[in-house]
């Protein structure tokens, strides 16, 4: 053939000699000189395929968007990317928050995406209640970063929970001398200039069936763009706030409990009447998040939604007129959604 490349006819009678070459030698030998002809012929075929294989081995990526720099006087959140668990971190210049630390195994990730985001301290820190994949990294992060308040719900004795988790983050606070607050519809989080925190949930003396429902309701507003953060709250808890006549509209909604069909109930959706949704969850769960039910009611409400198994840490950032959503990881930095 004129290609280079060896006819049938030709690898036939290569093949023979080969053979007759072979079964002349003693077994041990044909075994030796078998095997080093198999890594020969591997090497070789490796070689000449190179180019296939080689476009088979890299992956089609399409060429990467500008990074988008974060001007003074804009508020960012980002939803971190932390498996089947919550952790939030919004920054308004100077003054930093970090809402729940997902699971302990998150802990690392969460410290690397802080220092790359050049954190050095929290003014605020929030538990939205005291499960595992909201609370499992807040101990590193307390022995990592110096914390002006620390925010969490207190429940009743019968619902305090007495996991490892949890006594190692009280026995962090205490070893680290933090301010610790109970946080409630009563508290006032003193906000950076143009935002405001406004606590939903819970009340103190609520007693619910749920540990979920002992959540952190939060709605965080910088200008006229607003955030509706709300843990693990379910039904009863949405339905609740619908009732007390809190303004629950927001641009952006953090859906609750990683989309579970237990919590964004119908109503509550409605009421809030996002453009946004984020839901918060690993793509392999033993949970089933998010439930088809919740996706089809965010489709039907015509929200964009993010989910930061597939997209990975999202990002919005607002000037308090208008806001952009992208995804950042601490490699590429901030960039747009395509």
């Amino acid at each position: 053939m004129s290609n280079g490349r060896y006819s049938a006819k030709s690898q036939k009678q290569a093949a023979r000699q080969v053979k007759r070459f072979l079964n002349k030698l003693p077994p041990k030998q044909r075994k030796i000189v078998t095997l080093i002809g198999a890594v020969v012929l591997v090497a070789f075929a490796v070689w000449y395929y190179w180019p296939e294989i080689k476009m088979m081995l890299t992956p089609d990526i399409p060429p990467a968007a500008e990074t988008v720099q974060v001007a003074d006087g804009e508020a960012e959140v980002y939803f971190f990317d932390v498996g089947q668990g919550d952790s939030i971190f919004i920054r308004v210049d100077d003054y930093t928050m970090l809402i729940d630390a997902s699971v302990r195994e998150a802990g690392d990730t969460i410290v690397q995406n802080l220092d790359a985001l050049g954190v050095t301290e929290l003014d605020a820190v929030i538990a939205t209640h005291p499960h595992a994949d909201h609370i499992g990294g807040m101990t590193q992060i307390i022995e990592t970063y110096p914390i002006g308040t620390f925010y969490m719900p207190v429940l009743p004795d019968k619902d305090t929970p007495t996991t490892r988790t949890y006594e190692n983050m009280l026995d962090a606070l205490s070893e680290q001398a933090v301010r610790v607050e109970q946080i409630s519809a009563a508290t006032m989080i003193s906000p950076p200039e143009g935002a405001m925190f406004t606590v939903y949930s819970p009340y103190i003396g609520d007693e619910w069936d749920e540990t979920n429902d002992y959540s952190v309701v939060l709605r965080f507003s910088y200008g006229d763009v607003s955030f509706m953060l709300t843990g693990d709250a379910e039904a009863p808890v949405e339905e609740r706030i619908l009732e007390t006549g809190w303004d629950a509209s927001a641009d952006i909604l953090k859906c609750g409990h990683h989309g579970s069909s237990s919590s964004t109930t119908e109503a509550f959706l409605w009421a809030v009447d996002p453009e946004v949704a984020i839901i918060s969850c690993a793509e392999v769960n033993d949970y089933g998040h998010p439930h088809r039910e919740t996706m089809a009611a965010l489709s039907e409400q015509g929200c964009e939604i993010y989910q930061t198994w597939r997209d990975g840490t999202v990002c919005v950032v607002t000037d308090g007129e208008s806001y952009s959503v992208g995804t950042w990881s601490v490699g590429a930095g901030l960039r747009p959604v395509a």
